[in-house]
């Protein structure tokens, strides 16, 4: 009688079992750490992309600077960014844009943009660096507009996405939020090339700079996001956690019978 009790919880829990093993639940269940552990695997992927398109990045702001073609196509640019160059030219301050506002350590400012007008008279943008909010009007800083001839070194880049939540710009108040490369390039009668302008690896260089009201270049590294070994490392231990959290779940109970043979012996071992 007491043995056809412990077969008959046995065959409930076995049925319960089976139930929860069997269900919608257990499969949407299973999928988690699947996609977990897939996420993970792609960010190793993405790990090793990042990794090396920053030693191409690092190789490239290392080589010598060159002259930049008077003409230069898309290809060109693509194959050269981040890599420095030297134009020479004359800006042409008529047409200067002032893209922002941004801030630099925390005060407000903008970047200038000039045209830089070359020998052969064709034109390119130049992406100057930053001034402070109050030197907007070029009056307050003189030393900025140069009418000499002159040489840049500067970055070659890409045209940068545009961000759909920024304001459109407004080239006929000379209003610009974002750089829109097509657009101001138009405005400006120039290429569609946009190089940034090497601050001097110096602090006290800088701070000169923005004193006299001359803009700050971008530093002579650039900032590459690479956050994909936090991501993997994230994807990773869910899957881990999951997969355990899986396990403890769908492991098979044990049944009445074998619990009682393990009490028993349990209690036989101190008896």
């Amino acid at each position: 009688m007491y043995s056809r009790r412990l077969d008959a919880d046995d065959s409930v829990s076995e049925a319960e079992w089976k139930s929860r093993l069997y269900s919608w639940k257990t499969l949407l269940m299973c999928t988690v750490p699947l996609v977990a552990f897939g996420l993970g695997t792609w960010q190793v992927q993405r790990l090793r992309w990042k990794l090396a398109l920053l030693d191409d990045v690092n190789d490239r702001m290392h080589r010598r600077p060159i002259a930049l073609p008077l003409r230069v196509t898309q290809d060109e640019i693509n194959q050269n960014e981040y890599r420095r160059v030297i134009v020479h030219g004359v800006f042409d301050h008529s047409k200067e844009m002032l893209v922002g506002p941004r801030s630099l350590e925390g005060e407000p400012g903008y970047i200038v943009v000039t045209p830089l007008v070359r020998e052969d008279g064709s034109r390119i943008l130049i992406s100057r660096g930053w001034i402070r909010r109050d030197l907007k009007d070029p009056k307050t800083r003189p030393q900025s507009q140069p009418a000499d001839p002159l040489t840049v070194i500067a970055f070659v880049r890409r045209a940068t996405a545009k961000n759909r939540f920024m304001p459109e710009p407004s080239p006929e108040q000379n209003e610009w939020f974002s750089i829109d490369l097509d657009i101001m390039s138009k405005y400006a009668d120039t290429q569609p090339v946009l190089l940034d302008v090497i601050q001097p690896d110096s602090v006290t260089t800088s701070i000169q700079s923005a004193k006299n009201g001359l803009p700050i270049g971008v530093p002579f590294q650039v900032d590459i996001r690479n956050n994909h070994l936090q991501y993997l490392i994230t994807w990773y231990t869910l899957a881990a956690i999951t997969s355990g959290m899986l396990f403890y779940t769908l492991r098979k109970p044990e049944s009445a019978t074998a619990k009682i043979r393990r009490l028993r012996s349990k209690a036989g071992r101190f008896s």
